[in-house]
């Protein structure tokens, strides 16, 4: 599989060095175990306090064969300045102090009480990172569908259509993370991932008519990001794949779209895969239809292996295939 330089760093790499033995590693890793797209993704600082502003490439330079005694017309690639803001996802979490003043370990207890707002804020990324869009939710950043959403724009050269014509439909993704091409960003003076900040023991209503008070431990919770895509040539969209389609996979009646030609297409729409970290996403619809297939002997650049963290991960071309369950089924047709 193709790497990318260490100074490139995901999520859990910022983890380590801002907490090699603490909580924030951990937290980190609660958020990889629940998407997995952190896994890959890579993070920078933004360059400005609310967002990132960035050169984009919309066009390579002319060049030409030069003759002997005959020059060349000078010549420049042409580029565009685009400012990619950042939204805030915020939790408070809450453990009654009785619980905690029984516990052996108060800290662990409090974090293992609070991993449900931990996963929710990654989740919260994760359908972002796929579905948002500053036009609509002014408050979140602009994810991936928004740049892939149409055959007709210039990035429609790397959108492909699984061929369906229905409403239940879902999409698989090719991207290489790198921060030349696309990345996460958290603005600038801030942290990556989710910062902590223990808010100490304060009186909190409970949840009955009329409502009662109690003491209990409070915990923010709060991350900072967006999305930079830097290079639209380095994601590849598999769009409108019929998922009731995807069901007979690996069936004698098999009419699900041909997966393994579709990935092979995205593969090469790519110009490299050697400048960054790359995966595809798909939801647990196609990973299984992709698993199936993988059984079958013939697909030998498909494959299910141990060689991560020693759990089973199915690759195809080498390249691992992450599951992300934030991918909807019920995504509009792309025309």
């Amino acid at each position: 599989m193709p790497t990318i330089a260490n100074t490139n760093l995901t999520l859990m790499d910022h983890a380590r060095r801002l907490d090699p033995n603490g909580k924030i590693a951990r937290i980190a890793e609660m958020m990889n175990e629940v998407n997995e797209i952190l896994s890959d993704l890579v993070f920078i600082e933004g360059n400005t306090t609310t967002g990132h502003k960035s050169t984009i490439r919309t066009g390579l330079p002319t060049v030409a064969w030069r003759q002997i005694n005959r020059g060349v017309q000078p010549s420049k690639s042409q580029t565009k300045q685009q400012l990619f803001t950042a939204g805030i996802i915020e939790g408070l979490g809450r453990v009654d102090e009785e619980l905690v003043n029984i516990a052996v370990d108060k800290a662990a207890f409090r974090l293992s009480e609070n991993a449900p707002f931990i996963e929710a804020i990654s989740q919260t990324m994760a359908t972002t990172f796929f579905y948002g869009n500053v036009e609509t939710n002014p408050e979140r950043f602009t994810g991936l569908s928004a740049y892939y959403s149409s055959t007709t724009a210039a990035s429609g050269e790397n959108v492909i259509l699984g061929g369906s014509a229905d409403t239940d439909n879902t999409s698989i993704w090719l991207v290489v993370w790198g921060e030349n091409t696309i990345h996460a960003f958290y603005p600038r003076g801030t942290k990556a991932g989710i910062e902590h900040e223990d808010l100490g023991k304060q009186l909190v209503n409970d949840d009955q008519t009329p409502a009662g008070q109690f003491r209990a431990y409070i915990d923010q919770y709060k991350t900072r990001l967006g999305l930079a895509v830097r290079d639209w040539r380095y994601a590849v969209r598999i769009c409108n794949l019929e998922v009731s389609a995807l069901a007979t996979a690996g069936d004698t009646s098999d009419v699900s779209a041909n997966l393994i030609k579709l990935m092979i297409q995205a593969l090469n729409k790519v110009p490299t895969l050697n400048v960054g970290r790359v995966a595809w996403y798909c939801n647990k619809t196609v990973k299984t239809a992709l698993d199936i297939k993988a059984y079958n002997k013939s697909n030998v650049n498909l494959t299910i292996d141990s060689l991560e963290n020693g759990k089973p991960i199915t690759r195809f071309f080498g390249i691992p295939i992450r599951r992300c369950d934030k991918i909807l089924n019920t995504e509009s047709l792309v025309s």
